[in-house]
């Protein structure tokens, strides 16, 4: 039977691993899959060696923190691959550990590598293409744009499109949203999006909640909805409304879900605003982190924006507010515009509309699982011929 070792460090990537391997299971039968990542690899069926996305972080200053933990994962995995060596290994995203850490170990037992979701060496951190060029087998892109990147590099790659294109189900009507998260549907409704992991939400929840607190000073009829990840514990946003004095509703479920009661929305850079412009929900994006990381970030960055649905539209569409930039003053007056401004707000949704016919057809994931496939073909044939252990 195939085998197959995955490893993702985030949230998000566990999630797009998790219905990689879904696809797989149904593609290729009785594939054994075993992995570093977190609950929703569990729940798909991946036999997991350690849950890395309780320590999930930005930047490698951050991820110093958890130093002990990706040693401990490192040695787990390097038993794996000793003991029972899979057939290709999956990295998903999480470029920081992923490339330096892992693809390396990997290589060092002549395994296939597919890197799924590419690290944003494009942006910041192109000295990072060595480790491509050397360690990675194929890599499996979301965007357009990346595989131009690659290929003009001389690194194999496969554009599959964006897994957000595979919804299967139209998702709620505008009035069941406001019912399933016990909204008042007379009132206009902006959703605070402080993203999935605990550290982003302790940097963006804060400056999201004063900032809906002067929203809602000058517009008393609003209210908010603050989406909490599973990861995040209720008791730390609890804390932080108590200050906010504005009708906020905290609640757990999928954004896909909450997006139709949605008026505008502040939404941390990340996998969200790609979802909240696929209901084409007018936004401004807060990005916040430390300040070694930040200062870093500053002197690699390569890319005028930070929010992808302005680098896929070339141009700024959705205003960004950066580390110190990111004043509730200034947040609460731009969502403030997009309420009260029909036409600002749908001179927004138009362009949104336009960015995300970008992300490809439906079929995302299955066309990842056939790159894979690809893989475990070639690893076949290799070791038929004797090349590999």
């Amino acid at each position: 039977m195939p085998r197959i070792i995955l490893v993702a460090g985030d949230p998000s990537g566990d999630q797009h691993a998790a219905r990689l391997v879904a696809a797989l299971t149904t593609n290729v039968p009785g594939v054994e899959c075993v992995g570093l990542g977190g609950p929703a690899m569990r729940q798909a069926g991946v036999v997991l060696l350690d849950d890395l996305t309780t320590a999930a972080t930005i930047g490698p200053f951050d991820a110093a923190k958890h130093l002990g933990r990706f040693v401990r994962a490192r040695r787990r995995l390097r038993a794996e691959l000793e003991q029972r060596p899979p057939d290709v290994v999956i990295l998903v995203d999480f470029g920081d550990f992923n490339l330096p850490v892992i693809a390396p170990l990997v290589k060092r037992y002549r395994i296939p590598i597919a890197y799924y979701i590419s690290p944003q060496l494009w942006a910041w951190g192109r000295w990072r293409l060595r480790y491509v060029r050397r360690y990675v087998d194929r890599m499996i892109v979301l965007f357009p744009f990346e595989e131009q990147f690659y290929r003009q590099a001389g690194v194999p790659v496969t554009w599959v499109g964006h897994p957000l294109m595979d919804r299967t189900t139209a998702g709620l009507t505008r009035d069941q949203a406001f019912e399933r998260f016990g909204l008042n549907r007379w009132r206009r409704t902006v959703g605070l999006l402080p993203g999935s992991r605990t550290n982003e939400v302790a940097r963006h929840a804060p400056t999201m909640l004063r900032a809906a607190k002067r929203i809602a000073w000058q517009m008393p009829g609003v209210q908010f909805l603050l989406l909490k990840s599973p990861h995040v514990p209720r008791t730390q946003l609890e804390r932080l409304r108590t200050h906010a004095r504005c009708d906020v509703v905290i609640a757990e479920g999928a954004l896909d879900d909450a997006l139709p009661a949605l008026d505008a929305a502040i939404v941390a850079s990340g996998t969200a605003t790609l979802e909240t412009a696929l209901r084409a929900v007018p936004m401004v994006v807060v990005y916040q982190t430390s300040w070694p990381t930040y200062l870093a970030a500053r002197c690699v960055v390569r890319v005028p924006h930070i929010a992808m649905v302005n680098i896929l539209a070339g141009r700024r569409l959705v205003p960004e507010f950066v580390q110190q930039g990111a004043r509730p003053s200034r947040i609460a007056a731009t969502v403030i515009g997009l309420l009260r401004d029909d036409e600002q707000a749908n001179a927004m949704r138009q362009g949104l509309r336009e960015v995300t016919q970008q992300l490809g057809l439906p079929g995302a994931t299955n066309r990842a699982a056939d790159a894979v496939q690809q893989l475990l073909a070639l690893g076949d044939r290799e070791k038929s011929a004797g090349r590999r252990p």
